[in-house]
């Protein structure tokens, strides 16, 4: 495993086709993909292999976490068509409310303020997921205009807290 990050408890590195089981077995859980906007449910095998396969590190930093080289979760801060980057995360079940999204969060802002030429990173929770939004405030993320955003996974337009993230002044 080469890893791209790591943290006391934790390792980062690009997402491989081996992690497809675990990744799937993740978004298998309707409680984990319904607090996501593009992973659809039921879970579609295509689709986690699509995911399954290393990210252009151009445009940001994605991966998969592992604790005692086990998967627990994924990670990523990047920009798409050009836009501001975006942080975004889930974890499996048995993985929450273990610190690991603060602790690879800090981590991986950190690297990205040191590798991409970035003035702000933001990132969207939906509105009835507080325990991503704690994560965010512990990361020093403010909250913007709340908004909607699509969800493949519950269907339709929901509720959305926004935030960002201001590079800090050197």
């Amino acid at each position: 495993m080469k890893t791209c990050l790591k943290t006391e408890r934790l390792e980062l590195r690009l997402t491989q086709p081996e992690d497809f089981d675990a990744v799937h077995a993740m978004v298998s859980d309707y409680d984990v993909t319904r607090m996501t906007g593009t992973w659809p449910y039921p879970a579609d095998p295509e689709f986690t292999k699509s995911r399954c396969v290393p990210a252009d590190i151009e445009l940001g930093l994605t991966g998969a976490i592992f604790c005692d080289g086990a998967l627990v979760g994924t990670i990523g801060i990047a920009s798409r068509d050009g836009g501001d980057p975006e942080m975004g995360y889930m974890f499996a079940r048995a993985h929450w409310g273990q610190g690991y999204a603060s602790e690879m969060g800090r981590a991986l802002i950190a690297h990205c303020w040191a590798t991409y030429d970035w003035p702000l990173i933001r990132a969207g929770v939906f509105a009835d997921n507080p325990g991503s939004t704690r994560v965010l405030e512990k990361l020093g993320f403010t909250e913007l205009e709340p908004g909607t955003a699509e969800s493949l996974a519950r269907g339709g337009s929901h509720p959305l807290r926004n935030f960002q993230l201001l590079r800090p002044q050197s």
